[in-house]
């Protein structure tokens, strides 16, 4: 099997996918709030909040255990879509590589994830998605009545 990877979860939601995308880009300090379980802390690095190349970092249960990275910000209005490229941190211990976006559309959310491993060892980040889409239940679940 190959070194790099691509996964992809599309997920309706029972509120407009632009609170998301809006709550990513302007709020997600407040995301320990309504996820406490899955994120414990969120960092503004470098930049402002819902700006492009802005530096944020955040620490996160995963597996039992906390962890932490950094990522650096591109986000797109027009396509309601943000790119989170990480550089430091948990993910970078294990993969050369990796790139989260975020596109919403209509009531419909898709995170992107492509990776490159550092060697064939790893494994694929399964257990990442599965900690996107439940964070993403646990927004959806603050936002829906919005």
């Amino acid at each position: 099997m190959g070194l790099k990877g691509k996964l992809i979860s599309k997920l309706e939601m029972k509120c407009a996918g632009d609170l998301l995308h809006d709550h990513f880009k302007s709020n997600p300090h407040q995301t320990s709030t309504m996820s406490p379980d899955k994120v414990t802390n969120f960092t503004l690095h470098d930049g402002q909040l819902g700006k492009t190349n802005s530096v944020i970092g955040w620490k996160i249960i995963l597996g039992g255990k906390e962890r932490h990275f950094k990522q650096v910000v591109d986000i797109d209005d027009a396509a309601k879509s943000m790119t989170f490229n990480f550089i430091e941190g948990y993910m970078n211990e294990l993969y050369n590589s990796m790139t989260l976006i975020l596109t919403a559309k209509e009531n419909w959310i898709t995170w992107s994830m492509m990776y490159e491993k550092l060697n064939e060892n790893i494994p694929e980040p399964l257990d990442f998605m599965e900690f996107l889409i439940g964070l993403n239940k646990d927004l959806e679940a603050y936002h829906a009545g919005k």
